[in-house]
């Protein structure tokens, strides 16, 4: 039999040229390109989702957990055995630390005792030069709210509290056992830095049991800056307070306005004229949890509360490459916190 033509074959049979080759190579490596492009992008925004998430829970967290402390403010418990009211203090020629107290752009440092008014520990405008390190975990113009209140005991066991009124840590505070009105529960609310680098939200409160102030405890990580602002009711800045108002807050002050040099009764009786609380944060996520690194400038209380003399009222922020998120809310108290 005739062999088969295998020169034919053999003519027949064609390589890639260069070119194609090529060709081939850089349309594959296009491919290729493409595909991982498109996967860092949807890696980086599940990320940024992930992030985003987060971060609105920490802010409904932190709003609930403030909101709750600060309604507490002057709640004064009507059905206990031995009570004791704030009017009745007044007859007897006393002066008690108002439910409500705050200091401006200032760093927590634990007080000596109960008596915030007269204490020197904390001051307005400490910030700046308590804190180590130049940037906003701790340099941010924070403030520092404080809020007192009358815990209730347990119907069946008056050495414990019954758990409805709480301080920032969630515990259950119990009533009076004297007549003190300045030994009611007391909570504090203020920005650390924490040993990571990262700010927080902590809470500091005063154990009856052990007769001393706990140590601040983060609450809600990330929150870079925490500004207050004081509704007050007939107060003029700086100044000692005149005749009783209408109990309808009509001017926005902040911590150190409510203070009268040399004059702590004055300031006092302002402090006790404050019928709501505006509170404003920036809380910010983990480096890189943000699309774009984008250096950008934050108004934790709104644009219109924005003043040269308050260092908080505006938070610059570097291009750091993390998701922040500003909010602000207004809570109104509903207890009477004046003596009459």
């Amino acid at each position: 039999m005739r062999q088969p033509h295998l020169a034919f074959f053999a003519r027949n049979q064609h390589g890639l040229t260069l070119v194609e080759l090529l060709v081939a190579l850089s349309m594959g490596l296009l491919v290729v390109l493409v595909a991982t492009s498109s996967l860092l992008m949807s890696q980086q925004g599940f990320r940024s989702v992930d992030a985003t998430t987060e971060l609105r829970d920490r802010e409904r967290f932190a709003v609930e957990l403030i909101s709750r402390l600060i309604l507490q403010a002057g709640f004064q418990d009507y059905g206990a055995s031995s009570i004791s009211l704030r009017s009745a203090a007044q007859f007897l020629g006393n002066d008690p630390e108002p439910d409500v107290y705050g200091w401006n752009n200032a760093i927590y440092k634990q007080p000596d005792d109960l008596l915030l008014s007269t204490g020197t520990k904390i001051t307005d405008g400490n910030r700046p030069g308590a804190c180590s390190v130049n940037d906003t975990s701790c340099k941010n113009g924070s403030d520092i709210l404080a809020v007192r209140f009358q815990g209730v005991n347990s119907p069946t066991n008056a050495a414990n509290p019954d758990n409805t009124m709480i301080n920032c840590m969630g515990q259950g505070e119990a009533g009076l056992t004297g007549g003190d009105l300045n030994d009611r529960a007391l909570s504090m609310l203020h920005v650390t830095r924490g040993s990571n680098g990262e700010p927080a939200l902590s809470c500091s409160y005063y154990n009856f049991k052990t007769g001393s102030w706990t140590s601040p405890a983060p609450m809600v990580e990330g929150v870079e800056s925490f500004q207050l602002l004081f509704g007050t009711d007939n107060v003029t800045p700086a100044t000692a307070p005149g005749a009783a108002g209408d109990t309808v807050a009509e001017r926005w002050l902040r911590a150190d306005q409510l203070t009268v040099a040399g004059n702590t009764a004055a300031t006092r009786e302002n402090w006790r004229r404050v019928r709501a609380v505006r509170v404003g944060l920036v809380i910010r996520g983990t480096t890189g949890s943000a699309p774009q690194a984008i250096a950008a400038t934050y108004t934790p209380l709104g644009s219109m509360y924005v003043t040269a003399d308050d260092t908080g009222s505006s938070l610059a922020v570097a291009a750091d490459g993390r998701l922040r998120v500003q909010t602000a809310f207004t809570v109104h108290l509903r207890n009477d916190l004046s003596l009459r």
